[in-house]
């Protein structure tokens, strides 16, 4: 890797961020401000100049898709195998793993359902909670490692509010720990907190995570709970090799236990750490920025993020007369937006809460407009598959396989193919736990669950579930009192969580941006949510050229050419056509239409070097 190149397409901030001579390190990045990338350079750039050990850097963050992301990065810029990237949940069970085989203990089953087995117990069957609220404060408990008796002193003393009657919590605590240590099975904040616990019971294990472990980056540090910051505590003992990245206006999982702390505090956390600011928005125009900006002001939370990119769409606030008003006009936009947004995944409808957004869905799908959902790969082809890989009982066996199905995948000339996938998948497996067999294999699929594949069309999300992610066009519906804040919200941090839940969701658009509210929901009269009190965007709208100005219907539009050019181009590299150029990317390319590699750069931000690399076959694609 050239370092130089690392750093030819990043700005002032972002360089200053990567190349830091410091080993500890905390960057406040704003929304759309290239945390991943200045993460994910930071990590490259090291390792080039040798700084750092690839063998011995771990990153860190919280979901398998921001974890495949990292990876797909990084292998771009030249670093392959030897880093670990994954979630923590992903990195603690591949440590316990390797402690279980050399203590000569079996593996523990990882359990995804909580409230399955919560339901079950005697004592909350006997009750009959409400299991999603059992659940949720076993949830919150479990992140701050309270087992039954700590919860109940920390009721006691008023740190925490139970959100049922506490002794039943504190029961179904308990029988909840016997459940899981009778038949041998873990969930996945048990893997964190087995982890501390071993690390602060063992030197040895502690050292021997140390060593493996010597440089470690976090990304989304913003959502870190008290266990993982426990975690990266104990892993980074002794060295101050630590590279945060966060940003403390989206920290929104305050239910679940994250604390935005170790970012706002970090300096007292980690005396001596060099704290860099990344305040430019790259990604969403001014307008859309400045409304995120607005919600954030108007509940006290201060961002100093400001834009790069050049005017674009108004911010538009509609009022409608109630949910099904508000569904049609969502249906009436899409119907109106350039068809290929749709089949691009490029629009998506967010809102807080999932029955928000039960009557769009309904509206969509009778108009005839596809909706993006997940499909489980287990159910096709990978099924069959995996449960060969499952019987295989020794990891040279597993190996075996692995080449087998990846020289008949290779053999067939299809990218497509499951065997690949899967070999592709249980090679990361090996790579990760060298002695794993079918088994292991089996609780890492169900961990991991690295086979989940998605069908185009309109996103349908949750402000929660959006969090990382970017529309060209994104609607936020039920934006009124009792959603937007949610009525759940009675505390001045709850409401504070609230704003900054709803800057994310308005954050992640990047060309339009809609907010849909309805005077009655359900029956009930509602009113614009607080949060834009006072908002009044003066950019005006850009018109739409005169009919007689609009060119005829290009049989073969630029976007149409660049997609096969971009498909030829990464298959000939051996890379997905969304690893080579994003869609947002292509479709600005298509919109913009760039008269140079430096023109190219410019509009995208993908990079100098990159630019020059792709330019001759953009220039062909649009030329055509």
């Amino acid at each position: 890797m050239d370092p130089a190149a690392l750093l030819a397409d990043l700005d002032a901030d972002q360089r200053r961020a990567v190349t830091a001579d410091s080993t500890l390190v905390a960057v406040i990045a704003g929304a759309g401000s290239g945390k991943t990338r200045v993460l994910t350079r930071r990590a490259a750039y090291r390792i080039a100049t040798e700084s750092a050990d690839a063998r011995h850097t771990v990153v860190l963050t919280f979901t398998r898709e921001a974890a495949a992301e990292l990876r797909r990065r990084l292998v771009r810029l030249g670093v392959h195998a030897d880093v670990t990237a994954g979630t923590f949940h992903s990195v603690a069970h591949q440590l316990l793993r390797q402690r279980w085989a050399d203590r000569d203990e079996g593996p523990r089953t990882i359990v995804n359902d909580r409230r399955r087995i919560l339901a079950s117990l005697p004592v909350v069957a006997a009750a009959r909670p409400d299991i999603d609220l059992l659940a949720d404060e076993i949830a919150f408990a479990s992140a701050r490692g309270l087992d039954a008796r700590s919860y109940g002193e920390a009721v006691r003393s008023g740190r925490v509010r139970a959100a049922l009657d506490p002794s039943l919590v504190i029961d179904a605590l308990d029988a909840y720990a016997r459940e899981k240590s009778a038949r041998r099975i873990v969930d996945l904040d048990d893997l964190l907190a087995l982890t501390i616990g071993a690390m602060q019971r063992d030197p040895g294990f502690a050292d021997a995570v140390r060593w493996r472990y010597r440089h470690v980056l976090v990304d989304e540090a913003q959502d870190l709970n008290p266990l993982q910051h426990r975690l990266v505590e104990l892993v980074c003992q002794g060295r101050d090799d630590l590279f945060l990245v966060g940003d403390p206006a989206q920290a929104i999982y305050g239910f679940n236990g994250s604390d935005p702390s170790l970012l706002v505090e970090v300096a007292e956390r980690f005396p001596g750490v060099e704290v860099i600011r990344l305040p430019v928005n790259h990604r969403s125009t001014p307008q859309v920025v400045d409304t995120g900006r607005h919600v954030l002001a108007h509940a006290g939370v201060d961002t100093d993020i400001d834009a790069r990119r050049a005017d674009g769409l108004v911010t538009s606030i509609e009022r409608h007369d109630d949910e099904q008003a508000e569904a049609a006009a969502v249906v009436a936009a899409v119907t109106r937006a350039d068809p290929g947004r749709v089949r691009r995944s490029e629009i998506a409808v967010l809102a807080r809460t999932h029955a928000t957004l039960v009557g769009v869905r309904r509206a969509l799908q009778t108009a005839g407009i596809p909706v993006r959902r997940r499909v489980d790969g287990a159910g096709s082809a990978i099924g069959p598959l995996l449960d060969e890989a499952y019987r295989l009982r020794d990891p040279d066996q597993l190996r075996r396989w692995i080449r087998d199905q990846y020289e008949l995948a290779e053999d067939a000339d299809d990218r497509d193919d499951p065997r690949r996938e899967v070999a592709l998948a249980a090679n990361e497996f090996l790579r990760a736990d060298p002695t794993g067999d079918g088994a292991a294999l089996r609780a890492w699929v169900n961990a991991t669950d690295p086979f989940g594949v998605a069908e185009p069309g309109v996103e349908l999300l949750t402000f929660h579930a959006a969090k990382g992610r970017e529309w060209h066009t994104v609607h936020l519906i039920g934006c009124e009192t009792s959603l937007v804040p949610h009525r759940s919200a009675t505390t001045t941090a709850a409401r504070h969580e609230e704003a900054r839940l709803f800057y994310v969701a308005v954050t992640r658009a990047t060309d339009e941006l809609a907010v849909h509210w309805a005077e009655r929901r359900s029956g009930y009269l509602r009113k614009r949510t607080p949060l834009l009190d006072g908002y009044a965007a003066t950019t005006p709208t850009i018109a739409a050229p005169p009919a007689d100005l609009v060119p005829e219907h290009d049989t073969d539009p630029p976007i149409e050419r660049l997609r096969r050019w971009r498909a030829d181009t990464a298959r000939a590299r051996g890379l997905l056509p969304e690893a080579l150029v994003t869609d947002a990317t292509l479709a600005t390319i298509a919109r913009e239409a760039p008269d140079s590699a430096d023109e190219l750069d410019r509009l995208t931000g993908i990079g100098t070097l990159t630019a020059r690399s792709l330019w001759d076959g953009i220039a062909g694609a649009l030329r055509d």
